[in-house]
């Protein structure tokens, strides 16, 4: 395998989660080309997941929400143009897509470098834009498998799935534990999703966290933070137990609600923070296992063999499992909400008492 690339481009600008668990694609570039520069097309509003990364050149912000407009507003035409005419001016030598959608495919398109390496997995017609493809397995972890396009672009063996946390959002975050009083060990909530699907009721939420207070506080377990984006803020306050400090809440364990107050590189030092991290299928889990911090996923109608936090499959309650899953198949907000509801609060309270007890934790 030739090793005399100077400039390489990753090309995952979504989601939050895929971007972080993709990360190993980075890693194993730069260890099988120690002297190039890698670049990275990142959505704008998720760059703080990696320009941190000390083994990336320059993250590429790709300001996805600004060129939704981009058929109707001349000025935006424009910018977009030449935003893809910069991709051919870095005269990049490989590109890898590893996102495998057709933006992704145009953005590879766009640079013209000789080696345009994508997945046989590819969607919408993405693997056109492709000069080699990599055959992937159905049943790969997306892990495994971007791992396979990376190593035959020439990158290194082994999955590196460390973040790095800008130094900002540590200041950021430092600021905000100091203004809530926190001190001792903490817990995180990630209780919201945008996917109805995947969303576990409010009421069990309520139900667990009461059920989980003596154990919490335990294992030394002080506070618990209930993050969310911006928007989603009712619902991460819905599924707070509405009597703090009532004789079935322990006293000595306080709730804080941060959603939509935090931006992603003081979440990424909040979850580096915490003792543990409980999880619907978000980006928390996925960020949590690269800052090595121990998690609980639930899951319903997606699949964690396949989509779910790498490695941990044993730390994921899923409420799909014995049925035959489709991917995607947790927009259907129908089959979602049946497979989430088949997940107990005493399977999770069981769960996360297990987790607490392992030396990592």
């Amino acid at each position: 395998m030739r090793r005399d690339a100077r400039r390489i481009l990753i090309v995952r600008p979504s989601a939050l989660g895929d971007v972080c668990r993709s990360v190993p694609v980075l890693a194993s570039l730069r260890a099988g080309f120690p002297n190039a520069t890698i670049d990275w097309i990142v959505e704008d509003r998720w760059i703080d997941a990696v320009r941190a990364h000390p083994g990336l050149s320059n993250a590429i912000p790709f300001p996805k929400r600004r060129f939704r407009s981009v058929a109707w507003n001349p000025r935006v035409m424009v910018e977009c143009a030449r935003w893809f005419r910069a991709l051919h001016a870095n005269r990049y030598d490989i590109v890898v897509d590893v996102q495998g959608l057709a933006r992704s495919g145009l953005m590879s398109l766009a640079t013209r470098a000789r080696r345009r390496i994508a997945s046989t997995q590819a969607r919408e017609f993405s693997w056109l834009a492709a000069t080699e493809r990599v055959a992937t397995r159905i049943d790969d972890h997306v892990v495994d498998a971007m791992m396979r396009i990376a190593c035959a672009a020439g990158g290194g063996p082994g999955v590196d799935l460390r973040l790095a946390v800008p130094a900002d959002g540590l200041q950021e975050w430092h600021r905000l534990r100091e203004r809530l009083g926190i001190r001792g060990r903490i817990l995180v909530i990630a209780a919201a999703n945008r996917w109805e699907g995947k969303r576990w009721s409010a009421q069990r939420w309520r139900e667990a966290l009461v059920a989980l207070a003596p154990i919490l506080v335990s294992n030394g377990i002080e506070s618990v933070l209930h993050i969310g984006a911006r928007g989603e803020e009712a619902q991460v306050q819905s599924c707070v137990p509405e009597s703090i400090g009532a004789p079935a809440q322990d006293p000595r364990l306080t709730h804080h609600v941060v959603a939509g107050q935090m931006s992603v590189a003081a979440t990424m030092a909040l979850i580096a923070d915490a003792a543990l991290v409980l999880s619907l299928d978000s980006a928390a889990a996925h960020m949590a296992v690269g800052l090595s911090v121990p998690i609980v996923s639930l899951y319903g109608a997606s699949r964690p063999n396949i989509d779910g936090p790498y490695g941990q499959l044993r730390w994921c309650l899923h409420g799909g499992a014995g049925e035959s899953l489709a991917a995607r198949q947790h927009r259907d907000a129908a089959i979602g909400r049946v497979m989430m509801d088949r997940i107990q609060v005493s399977a999770l309270v069981d769960l996360v008492s297990k987790r607490l007890a392992e030396p990592s934790a």
